[in-house]
């Protein structure tokens, strides 16, 4: 849907020559974005709307700027307000050879001038400091950590003004906080404080709150004009103790982190929470996946639509109807697994990639749309269901040992173990590098088949639309067939050392030289059958 038109782009060469000579002059001369000097003589500029149209902005005056047409070209958010503290912040980074250090964010905003004055009571501490002069005292209950009693510590707000950086339990400086400025931009809460630590001046009973963790959620809060931030603040901490512990939480347990699969399924539920609500109301907006994302504000469509792409993902691996059984193999709870032959990563990178359109659907649908066979992502979905429970029933059912496992497979073969045809055939089917491949392969069989019978067009071919089709029994028989030729092929059960070596590579580049041309470089021709689409699409006639 093209976009409508505003007044702006409505309006003669003389009227947008004035109407840039006002905002220009109402900017003081300065770019909106950059707030460098305009020369309207010499330099090319744009007008814009500071808050989109798409996000409900006033199509008025009083919401245009004047910027540099390269800072237009480079804002990263569609909302210039926003748009112009990601500048600030990129250009200060410049200012300073790239990157800040939290002292530095600081101090150019007024910050790290008081130390924090404190009351120790026992269970909990009084806080006196000044705040735009007059003075404000705070107290706090003191929390003992359950796991050592040596350690206490309060949570409070604190100002930027009693805030200093902590050079010496993390000097590391800040480099990206883009995506931090841009959460709070959209007025979601800081989920974790940052961390201090104060060593008081027992005579005085004052000190430096020293900020060692939690510096690029607090360099985007002061980015954003917050001139206070949450903290945690441990009073009088065994300094290399707590060095320690925030340099192992940096290094060795900020390992753990969710799994690709987890992370669908906490974005689908995101997805289709806020799609659910979008087709039960009862406005005559049109109903579809691409309406409900122009619907939503410009700078969270990017978002969604990653949701929707986490929610077609998931809907396809919790599929009840029909079930997906080829899930039966995959290794969901971590990247790796010395059990099961397919890791998550690799249907992302494979059936999922190439059978799932991650784009908004146009047609349109209704609050029961996972009730209509008819909706395409309905027939995407058991479609690729189907076409991943065949590849079950020919490479991994009844076939694949988890009694053997995986673990050292082509050495355990070097050195002589006995391993069955069919367990070897389905390791080495879904190595990640051939497997990438092969499915590559065989979704342009399957749309070269589907193409042939005008089921699909080289449109949908290119938008991963080509299981959108309508499929009867014989056009699942061919698929079968083409994927009983690729399983029955002699590579995946050769135990010659050549081809065992292969298999320890991990470059898709070479396995796609070797399926499609039979070529390995270096000692050449080694399948006389390559495995190739053609070789593919030619099962069917057999």
């Amino acid at each position: 849907m093209p976009r409508s038109l505003s007044k702006i782009d409505k309006m003669s060469g003389d009227e947008i020559k004035d109407l840039k000579h006002r905002l220009h002059s109402f900017q003081g001369g300065e770019c909106f974005l950059c707030g460098r000097p305009i020369n309207l003589e010499a330099d090319e500029t744009e007008i814009d709307h500071i808050v989109p149209l798409a996000d409900k902005g006033p199509d008025e005056e009083a919401n245009w700027a004047l910027l540099h047409s390269v800072c237009n070209d480079r804002k990263s958010a569609q909302n210039l307000n926003l748009a112009r503290i990601l500048m600030r912040f990129e250009n200060t980074k410049e200012e300073y050879g790239g990157a800040l250090t939290t002292a530095q964010v600081l101090e150019m905003h007024g910050g790290s001038t008081q130390q924090l004055h404190v009351d120790d009571r026992g269970d909990s501490v009084l806080v006196r400091y000044e705040c735009r002069g007059s003075i404000k005292e705070i107290e706090a209950p003191i929390i003992v950590d359950p796991n050592n009693l040596n350690y206490r510590s309060f949570f409070i707000e604190l100002p930027i003004e009693v805030l200093h950086h902590d050079f010496e339990l993390n000097p590391r400086k800040i480099i990206n906080a883009d995506k931090l400025i841009k959460e709070f931009w959209r007025k979601n809460p800081q989920l974790h404080v940052a961390l201090c630590r104060l060593q008081i001046d027992t005579e005085a009973k004052k000190g430096d709150v020293l900020l060692f963790d939690g510096q690029h959620k607090t360099a985007a809060q002061i980015f954003l004009g917050n001139r206070a931030v949450p903290v945690r603040v441990f009073l009088n901490p065994d300094k290399d103790r707590l060095k320690e512990a925030n340099r192992r939480a940096h290094k060795e347990l900020r390992q753990v982190e969710f799994f690709k699969s987890v992370l669908d399924d906490l974005g689908q539920d995101i997805f289709s929470q806020h799609f659910r609500r979008f087709l039960e109301d009862e406005t005559g907006i049109p109903k579809s996946e691409k309406a409900f994302i122009e619907s939503l504000e410009a700078d969270t469509r990017v978002e969604m639509k990653r949701n929707l792409y986490h929610y077609l993902k998931t809907t396809v691996k919790n599929s009840e109807d029909p079930r997906n059984e080829f899930f039966d193999y995959v290794e969901l709870d971590q990247p790796r697994s010395k059990t099961w032959p397919i890791s998550y990563d690799s249907v992302e990178k494979t059936f999922l990639r190439h059978f799932i359109d991650s784009s908004p659907c146009e047609a349109p649908v209704d609050a029961d749309y996972d009730e209509e066979n008819d909706y395409p992502r309905n027939t995407e979905r058991k479609n690729l269901v189907i076409l991943m429970n065949i590849v079950t029933d020919y490479v991994l059912r009844e076939k694949f040992d988890k009694s053997l496992g995986i673990a050292k497979l082509e050495d355990r073969i070097k050195k002589g173990e006995v391993i069955p045809d069919n367990h070897l055939r389905a390791y080495r089917m879904f190595r990640p590098a051939v497997f990438v491949v092969w499915c590559e392969f065989l979704k342009e069989a399957i749309a070269m088949y589907l193409i042939a019978k005008g089921k699909i067009t080289n449109d949908m071919r290119n938008r991963n639309r080509v299981l959108w089709a309508q499929m009867d029994g014989r056009d699942w028989e061919a698929i079968a067939k083409m994927i009983d030729k690729l399983a029955s092929h002699k590579l995946w059960i050769d135990r010659g050392p050549v081809i065992s070596n292969a298999f320890g590579q991990t470059r898709p580049e070479f396995f796609r030289k070797l399926l499609e041309e039979g070529i390995i470089d270096g000692i050449g021709k080694i399948l006389g059958e390559p495995i190739n689409i053609q070789y593919l699409f030619n099962a069917v006639g057999n």
